[in-house]
C-alpha cells in the first residue's frame, strides 16, 4: 500500500508538471504571438502579463485540485493596493512565481537569466517585457522607470531558488532600485515544508507528506530606515541588502552556522 501511495503521489506531481509545461507553452507560443499579431503597439507587455495571469490562476487551480500542496495566504490585499509596488520575495520553490502572478494581473518581474533563455518560456518573458537579472545597471534603470510609471515589480534578491532550509546571498539589485526610485519595499515571505519544486530537484522526487505552502505579505518599509544618510550610493545598497537578508532570516526562522 505504501508503494502504491507513493506511485500515486508521483503520478499527481507528474501531471502538475505537465500542466505547468502546457500552460507556459500556450502563453509563449499561442497567446503572445496572437496578441502581437492583433496589436503590436504600446501595451503589448501588459496584455501579455494579463494572459499569463489567467494561465497562472489555472495552473494553481490544477495544483490545488491534485492536492500537490496545501496552500495558505495572508496579507495579500497589500499586493492590490494602488500605486507603484516594489515586491521582494524569497524563492524556495517553482510555485512562487505563478503564485505571485496569479494575485497580480499586471506585474513586472526580474527573472533569472537562464530562464530567459529557455525556449519554452522565452517568448512569454519577452512578451511580458520582464527584466533579466544579469543586465546590471540597465536592469536597475528599467526597474526604476517602471516604478515611476506606477507599475509593479517583483524581485527575488537571491537571483535563483533558495537552497533547502536556507537562503542564498542577496544581490543588491532590489536595494539599488528601492533607493533610486524612493519606493518602499513590500516583503513577501514564502515557505514550503517539506520542500518541493526546488532547484535541481527531479519531478519524481516527491515528499512523503503533502507540503504546506504559505505566502505571507508583510508590512512595507522604506529602505532609508536602515541608513543614517551619510553613506555613498554603493555603501547604502550594501547596508540595505544586508538588512533585508537579516529580516528574511529572522522572519523565516533560519539559523545559519
Amino acid at each position: 500500500m505504501r508503494r502504491l501511495s507513493r506511485l500515486w503521489r508521483i503520478a499527481r506531481f507528474g501531471l502538475a508538471y505537465l500542466t505547468f509545461a502546457a500552460v507556459v507553452l500556450a502563453v509563449s507560443h499561442v497567446a503572445v504571438p496572437l496578441l502581437r499579431r492583433r496589436d503590436p503597439g504600446p501595451g503589448l507587455d501588459l496584455r501579455a502579463q494579463r494572459a499569463l495571469h489567467v494561465a497562472a490562476r489555472l495552473l494553481l487551480r490544477v495544483v490545488l485540485l491534485l492536492r500537490i500542496v496545501k496552500a495558505t495566504r495572508s496579507g495579500t490585499e497589500r499586493l492590490r493596493q494602488p500605486g507603484p509596488l516594489l515586491v521582494v520575495a524569497n524563492h524556495p520553490s517553482l510555485l512562487d512565481t505563478p503564485s505571485l502572478i496569479a494575485m497580480m494581473p499586471e506585474v513586472d518581474f526580474v527573472v533569472e537569466a537562464s530562464w530567459a533563455e529557455k525556449p519554452i518560456v522565452r517568448p512569454a518573458i519577452a512578451g511580458c517585457a520582464y527584466l533579466r537579472n544579469d543586465a546590471g545597471a540597465e536592469m536597475v534603470e528599467q526597474g526604476v522607470a517602471r516604478l515611476r510609471a506606477g507599475r509593479r515589480l517583483v524581485i527575488f534578491p537571491e537571483g535563483s531558488r533558495s537552497p533547502a532550509g536556507g537562503l542564498h546571498p542577496f544581490r543588491r539589485g532590489a536595494a539599488r532600485i528601492a533607493l533610486a526610485s524612493g519606493c518602499d519595499i513590500l516583503p513577501v515571505l514564502i515557505r514550503c515544508d517539506p520542500p518541493v519544486g526546488t532547484k535541481g530537484g527531479k519531478w519524481y522526487e516527491v515528499p512523503d507528506r503533502q507540503p504546506k505552502f504559505s505566502l505571507r505579505v508583510g508590512a512595507s518599509f522604506h529602505p532609508r530606515h536602515h541608513l543614517d544618510g551619510s553613506e555613498s550610493r554603493g555603501v547604502a545598497a550594501r547596508k540595505v541588502t544586508a538588512a533585508l537578508r537579516e529580516f528574511y532570516l529572522r522572519e523565516l526562522g533560519i539559523v545559519e552556522s
